[in-house]
């Protein structure tokens, strides 16, 4: 995770990098003419002699356009209507004073001159949403969809079906193209004139990058799916994370590149216009539940009013776009409509930057998925609308597919940190379920001795009438020798109290009466005070771990005349200092810089590991030393600021 001052040039990064990323392709577009020397269509004809149909020819320009009419299909003697723009839509366009239609059928026609070489080419149209046929010297070299003059019988797909044409060099070729449409209004997409076998090859490419792209998604998709269900904690389980990557994934479907192969299975035969509004209901979908994934894995809340006020934009917005006439639309929205979707994401970028220290771990990873899904979508935005002349098909899909890479990771570190904190609060459970074991012991001890003091105050009245009686009758031997025995059984070993704070003494308590079952010598000298600045748990783990280890290290001596354990604590400069001295063997078992145990058991062998975490935790200080007879460890814990835990070893 990032340090807080961190976060603000990194979250200002993303904003730059979704206005830069997504925009350029269309500046690239604005000078296209002027950074590659390509020509232009004039009144009806292209010169190719600048041109090259190995990387393409965007065909752009001026075309005839021939209203309502399909020049090859139908062949008759005809003028143009006028002079279109291409690309563009022919609902901006005029005729008898009337803007056109947005549904209807036309043809374009434009002369080639100038060609270089004569090679088979192909013209197409990359990711175009309307049906249409191009004929190139009146030979079919592309078509896609049904193409009619009636509305009931066009239908529309994505795919293309590309053939070769040879164009013979230096003579005048005629490039014919008949397009039908319910809503899209003729070539919003600019026509590309290209070498076939280049097109073939780069075909075959996309198809095997976008398989892959799509396994990914596919993938990132299910894990999300499986560990939401795996998930067994109901406070960590969240059903926006396989939501979002469902709407990513229907979304995915619907690029040009991907829905001529849906189109049947999951789409039920759609035309692909007739699908137009279900892509926008998931595009402003998607937009908004970003409210509930920012509020989920960046922490920052949206108010109850800021849903509501999203909620009623959104669905003005797509009212908006479901009952404008598709003429007017073409004519004046295509662009401002979908870019009037992203304004949550300027809205949440602001509201992330103000409340940026808020952000939970791993919440810049969150934010650099958004950017990159809110970039494929206004890419894509610009690209499906013609503004866009490079190949940006492949897009969405590659930036969507990072996307739910990032959130599929997202989900297996929030799963893999419960099941963290189950184990952790599984050994804590057992650390606390050893250390009540300590306390009772230690207790019941006490109160055996207590116990035992009741009973001899319950008999004083006849000790003393027995001493009383003794001494009157002058029998001094028999009084002797009856206060010897009475001192054996009323003077039991008392039990130390070995400093002020209630969980150290228990402790110490504890391995105290364990070291004398074991015939270890048990020498302490701590004043350690009942208030700490380290946790009681923590303070469990260390003394309870080192006095362990030290007690298994002494019982393995022969002799239990040099068994013993030496413990010294106290405040010292403001610091906790814990040291304790152990007998050993003189045998270690080391491996990678670190102690290993020679004990069996679940949590045995990481004892020295605990210990190091607690004292990581309060930045303090862990020093073991060894000879050939003793073994020492020492901890420090210096004196705690703000910014120190004051909880338990996590």
């Amino acid at each position: 995770m990032k340090k807080p001052g961190r976060k603000g040039p990194l979250l200002i990064i993303g904003l730059l990098f979704v206005i830069i990323v997504s925009h350029l392709p269309v500046v690239y577009t604005l000078f296209y003419h002027n950074l590659t020397d390509a020509p232009l269509a004039e009144k009806g004809s292209l010169d190719l002699a600048r041109g090259s149909l190995g990387k393409g020819l965007v065909l752009d320009g001026e075309w005839e356009f021939y209203w309502n009419r399909l020049l090859v299909t139908e062949p008759e003697e005809a003028a143009p209507d006028f002079l279109i723009r291409v690309p563009d839509y022919w609902s901006r366009y005029q005729i008898n004073g009337s803007y056109l239609p947005a549904g209807g059928s036309a043809s374009y026609r434009l002369i080639l001159k100038g060609l270089k070489a004569s090679c088979p080419v192909t013209v197409y149209l990359p990711d175009f949403g309307s049906a249409y046929r191009v004929f190139l010297d009146g030979k079919l070299t592309a078509e896609s969809g049904s193409v009619s003059k009636s509305a009931q019988k066009v239908f529309t797909t994505t795919s293309a079906k590309l053939y070769p044409q040879t164009l013979s060099k230096g003579e005048e070729h005629e490039v014919i193209i008949e397009t039908a449409t319910t809503r899209f209004s003729g070539l919003y997409m600019a026509p590309v004139l290209k070498a076939y076998g280049s097109v073939m090859k780069e075909n075959s490419s996309r198809n095997n990058l976008r398989l892959i792209l799509f396994g990914t998604a596919l993938f990132s998709f299910l894990v999300l799916i499986v560990i939401y269900i795996l998930s067994f904690r109901e406070n960590k389980r969240s059903i926006w994370l396989p939501v979002m990557g469902f709407l990513v994934l229907v979304r995915i479907m619907m690029t040009t590149e991907f829905y001529s192969f849906w189109q049947n299975t999951v789409f039920f035969g759609l035309s692909y216009e007739a699908t137009n509004p279900l892509m926008f209901f998931l595009t402003f979908t998607f937009n908004y539940f970003l409210i509930f994934l920012i509020q989920e894995l960046l922490g920052i809340l949206f108010t109850q009013r800021e849903k509501l006020g999203f909620l009623i934009y959104y669905a003005v917005l797509f009212l908006l776009y479901l009952f404008t006439p598709h003429g007017f639309y073409n004519r004046h929205l295509t662009v401002l409509l979908p870019l009037l979707v992203f304004a949550l994401e300027v809205y949440g970028f602001f509201k992330v930057y103000r409340n940026r220290q808020r952000m939970k771990k791993y919440g810049i990873l969150v934010y650099w998925g958004a950017i990159l899904a809110i970039t494929g979508l206004i890419t894509d935005c610009y690209y499906i609308n013609g503004n866009s002349y490079l190949n940006l098909s492949l897009s969405l899909l590659l930036l969507f597919t990072a996307y739910l890479m990032v959130l599929s990771l997202i989900s297996a570190i929030r799963a893999a940190n419960v099941y963290r904190d189950f184990a952790v609060s599984s050994a804590s459970l057992a650390q606390a379920r050893e250390q009540i074991a300590m306390q009772t012991e230690y207790y019941d001890g006490l109160s055996a001795q207590i116990n035992e003091v009741r009973a001899v105050r319950h008999d004083i009245r006849h000790f003393v009438n027995a001493l009383k009686g003794l001494s009157d009758e002058g029998r001094y031997e028999e009084l002797n020798r009856f206060l010897s025995e009475y001192a054996k059984i009323a003077d039991p070993a008392p039990l130390p109290v070995f400093c002020e704070n209630a969980v150290a003494n228990s402790i110490l308590g504890y391995y105290s009466l364990r070291l004398k079952e074991y015939s270890i010598s048990f020498q302490c000298a701590c004043r350690i005070p009942r208030e700490l600045s380290v946790s009681d748990s923590d303070l469990c783990v260390v003394l309870g771990n080192a006095l362990e280890n030290a007690m298994e290290a002494c019982k393995k001596l022969e002799n239990p005349d040099i068994r013993y354990i030496s413990v010294e604590a106290g405040n010292v400069n403001g610091q906790l200092l814990i040291k304790i001295t152990n007998a050993y063997n003189g045998i270690l078992y080391q491996g990678d810089g670190r102690y290993l145990t020679a004990k069996s058991g679940r949590y045995h062998g990481i004892g020295l590991q605990n210990i190091q975490k607690v004292v990581n935790t309060y930045n303090g200080f862990l020093k073991t030393e060894h000879s050939k007879k003793a073994f020492t460890l020492m901890a420090a814990f210096p004196e705690p600021r703000t910014d120190f835990p004051t909880k338990g070893l996590q």
